[in-house]
């Protein structure tokens, strides 16, 4: 799919991170940018910058796991610009790491609920509006720990979410191909990205609160340098100009994924 002006791409988890970095690429090739977060003051803050570069944007709240609230968002894209040519479902949160049998079903829920429903309501959305205009693109960001697990473990929740955005994505491109639909779908698993994931405590419900929170970030692994959102977010509109189902930005993805598909491959029946 060529991107052009005159498209418009909708990004959840826009005001931070690979999705504000998503917005500004998006904005300066052209295209319209809608731009959904749950945070109302960094949104505002990447709509006045995209705005002030002469990007068309149209921001709005938007809680990911509220698919009435999607529906809303969608009527109001549909009457500003008319189109949806790109759906990035890139929202996502990661919480206490711990063993799974120390997780608490609040753990589960809120992280499910984000990195899985999230994308899910995304789709419901706005996927058959494409369907039905026959064009698009699809980026659904999941992570390496939706391909293979980070030494250590301690995320249980966060890894069953994101294998299973990658299991969704898969689905789906077979599905758009076997119809014949000029739609394209993409998974972006990326390493380590210089983002704010590691805070998302800050957005946690307040019914789904860790009793236990102290406050500090998630603890993972720090020996690989950590990308910059805007090398994600130039290779993510490569992949999609490119037709690409699979992304994995980072430095420290490819030795985790071949020693799983070695895993793999050594259970395989002669």
């Amino acid at each position: 799919m060529k991107l052009e002006s005159g498209q418009a791409a909708v990004i959840t988890g826009a005001a931070s991170g690979i999705g504000r970095a998503l917005a500004h690429a998006f904005g300066r090739r052209g295209l319209s940018v809608v731009a959904l977060d749950v945070e109302a003051e960094p949104l505002d803050e990447v709509t006045r910058e995209l705005a002030a570069d002469g990007v068309t944007v149209l921001s709005q709240r938007c809680d990911v796991t509220d698919p009435d609230r999607f529906l809303a968002v969608r009527d109001r894209v549909l009457d500003r610009f008319g189109r949806v040519d790109v759906l990035c479902n890139n929202a996502g949160v990661v919480g206490p790491r711990r063993p799974a049998w120390e997780q608490r079903l609040q753990d589960w829920q809120w992280m499910v609920d984000v990195n899985l429903y999230g994308v899910v309501n995304g789709l419901t959305a706005f996927l058959p509006g494409m369907v039905a205009a026959g064009r698009g693109h699809i980026v659904n960001v999941s992570s390496i720990s939706g391909l293979a697990p980070i030494p250590g473990g301690g995320n249980a929740p966060y890894a069953a979410s994101k294998y299973a955005v990658v299991g969704l994505t898969e689905t789906l491109a077979l599905e758009l191909a076997d119809r014949g639909l000029d739609i394209g779908a993409t998974v972006v698993c990326p390493g380590r990205v210089a983002t704010r994931i590691r805070e998302a405590e800050r957005n946690r419900p307040a019914a789904l609160q860790d009793p236990d929170y102290d406050g500090r970030p998630a603890q993972f692994d720090g020996s690989t340098p950590a990308a910059a959102p805007e090398e994600v977010a130039a290779q993510v509109l490569g992949a999609i100009e490119a037709g690409r189902l699979f992304l994995l930005p980072g430095l420290d993805v490819a030795a985790d994924v071949r020693a799983r598909t070695a895993r793999l491959a050594a259970c395989l029946p002669d």
